[in-house]
């Protein structure tokens, strides 16, 4: 099992997400983890900081024109809870990637807050699932709790960031490849966990 780690307000995360949802179609049984980078109560970014500014300048845009994926410096510099635990509830609805894409596209392109109900409602409708039902996911205490619980298990095998690609309990990958490393490795790949991270090397 293929295990990918994300965070839905990660812009190395959206630009990787579809080279992993290829291989996904392609056969490869993938396990999608949600791992909050700066839970409570760790400080934000802010929005129009130096940080973001430099970091997208210098890293985010030139790796997304190598990608040739649109993105923009969000508006926001949101916690990603609520998000990330609907998102778990989306999963288990059978719409964990409508409900991913909806809220990048939110974040990303329409520069909208991910963190306010009103744009998980509009996610919700857009990705045929209960706006109702979405909203109370997010607040629910154990879907909260599990999300916690997923960032524990994925820091125990050495997930320190997103995005992290990891073979059951083995972390094989992490960081910003270069539009189509990860593609390549997983061609024709067998479901070995050493064999996976020699490959990640060798592209």
């Amino acid at each position: 099992m293929l295990r990918y780690y994300f965070d839905v307000v990660c812009p190395y995360s959206y630009l990787l997400m579809p080279e992993v949802e290829a291989a996904e179609d392609a056969g490869i049984p993938v396990e999608w983890v949600p791992f909050e980078l700066r839970p409570a109560p760790a400080e934000l970014p802010e929005p129009r900081g130096k940080y973001i500014r430099d970091h997208w300048r210098d890293h985010v845009y030139p790796l997304a024109l190598a990608y040739g994926i649109e993105i923009h410096v969000p508006v926001y510099q949101p916690r990603s809870t609520l998000s990330l635990a609907a998102c778990l509830w989306a999963q288990d609805e059978g719409a964990g990637r409508a409900w991913r894409e909806g809220v990048q596209r939110a974040f990303f392109i329409e520069g909208r807050d991910v963190n306010d109900e009103r744009t998980l409602r509009r996610v919700a409708v857009e990705s045929g699932l209960s706006p109702d039902g979405a909203i109370a996911a997010a607040w629910e205490p154990e879907r909260q709790a599990r999300l916690r619980s997923l960032r524990e298990e994925a820091s125990a095998i050495g997930v320190q960031g997103v995005p992290s690609l990891a073979v059951d309990d083995k972390l094989v990958f992490f960081g910003a490849p270069p539009p189509g490393r990860v593609a390549t490795a997983l061609d024709g790949w067998d479901g070995d966990a050493a064999d996976l991270a020699a490959r990640l090397r060798a592209v």
